[in-house]
């Protein structure tokens, strides 16, 4: 029997909350017609949640996809991305031809050098099929780049494939703007998609529906302050109620909820405390600066307030937070703490 709000994997279907903007956009995306997609979200926002929505969903409508992930997460050179590459397409072409009822032949082993990244291209052709290419942790190639190989080879192969959408992803938002927004890459092929934060009052009546249709009852006011702790992160969130429906209580009150934070933190603690010990002390107060809702970090008020030493050192802690994926700029161009939880921890805990 599931239990309500499991966290340990993705939502689908009705239980999906919210994010049918994000749907939409990338199953228009893979409709004849469209085109690629960055599909940019921090850990743990929904963005498999999402694609794999889409998917089925076009399927539904009855396109033939042919969907190959390609995981990055622990490739750390450019060999190991070579044969993982190499290795993905040729299950693709497997699968392709499984119930074909004229397979075809590509001689997979025998393709060398930048060629091996045209398969998704000669595989579609071949079958009549789309290709889908749904990377996860795509911002781990930055790391392969160097006098041999850089992301443009990828650009200048895949912009002219027919019948091939990819949708990249990866869990570090700064290094994927990086990629796409400010050096452009896959500029003519793709666009940028960015995930919109979930409205607090739908994640409350979700909350409350849940734990009712399970026989207990929450007031809006508890159900509110587990998406605060949140933010509206719905991994969190479920954490939360999880913990909160583990108790043998029909009435989730104040306390209840208090315990499933302390829960929550006494997990994730150690983690946030590691963070800690590798920035520096200047990092640190400009954390703190953040968390105090401080827009101009580099003033001399804020720099005094907060012990900045000088708007040039507000710079340098800000790129080097932005380079360990701990700060990125929302969309009115102010810092924020990408982590929700760590935020959170930060401000009642840590800075208090």
């Amino acid at each position: 029997m599931d239990l309500p709000f499991a966290f340990e994997k993705i939502a689908a279907g009705s239980s999906i909350l919210g994010r049918s903007r994000e749907i939409a956009a990338i199953a228009s995306a893979l409709e004849p017609g469209g085109k690629s997609l960055a599909v940019i979200g921090g850990p743990r926002s929904g963005k498999e949640t999402v694609i794999m929505e889409a998917v089925e969903q076009v399927r539904a409508r009855g396109a033939n996809l042919i969907l190959c992930v390609v995981d990055l997460f622990n490739i750390r050179s450019f060999d190991a991305f070579v044969e993982l590459w190499r290795n993905r397409m040729r299950e693709c072409a497997l699968e392709v031809n499984h119930d074909a009822l004229l397979p075809f032949e590509i001689c997979i082993d025998e393709i060398t050098g930048t060629k091996i990244f045209d398969l998704p291209g000669i595989i579609a052709n071949e079958s009549g099929k789309q290709m889908v290419i749904y990377f996860k942790e795509f911002q781990n190639l930055l790391s392969l780049e160097d006098d041999t190989f850089s992301l443009d080879v990828l650009d200048r192969m895949w912009s002219h494939q027919r019948n091939v959408r990819f949708l990249f992803t990866g869990s570090c938002i700064n290094a994927m703007k990086s990629i796409f927004a400010e050096r452009k890459c896959f500029y003519g092929m793709s666009r940028i998609l960015e995930f919109d934060p979930l409205d607090k009052k739908m994640v409350c009546e979700y909350i409350r529906s849940t734990f009712l249709n399970a026989g207990r009852v929450i007031e809006m006011e508890e159900a509110l302050e587990i998406c605060d702790i949140a933010s509206g992160n719905m991994w969190y969130v479920k954490q939360l109620c999880a913990f909160c429906y583990a108790q043998p209580a029909g009435y989730v009150n104040r306390k209840i909820v208090n315990q499933a934070r302390d829960m929550l933190l006494s997990i994730h603690e150690p983690r946030f405390k590691q963070e800690l010990l590798d920035l520096t002390a200047n990092q640190v107060n400009l954390l703190h600066a953040v968390v105090d809702g401080v827009r101009k970090c580099s003033s001399a008020e804020a720099i005094d307030r907060y012990r900045l030493n000088s708007s040039a050192g507000v710079a340098r802690s800000r790129e080097a937070l932005q380079k360990k994926e701990v700060l990125t700029v929302d969309a009115d161009d102010n810092d924020r703490i990408v982590d929700p939880l760590f935020e959170y921890w930060l401000r009642n805990y840590y800075f208090v």
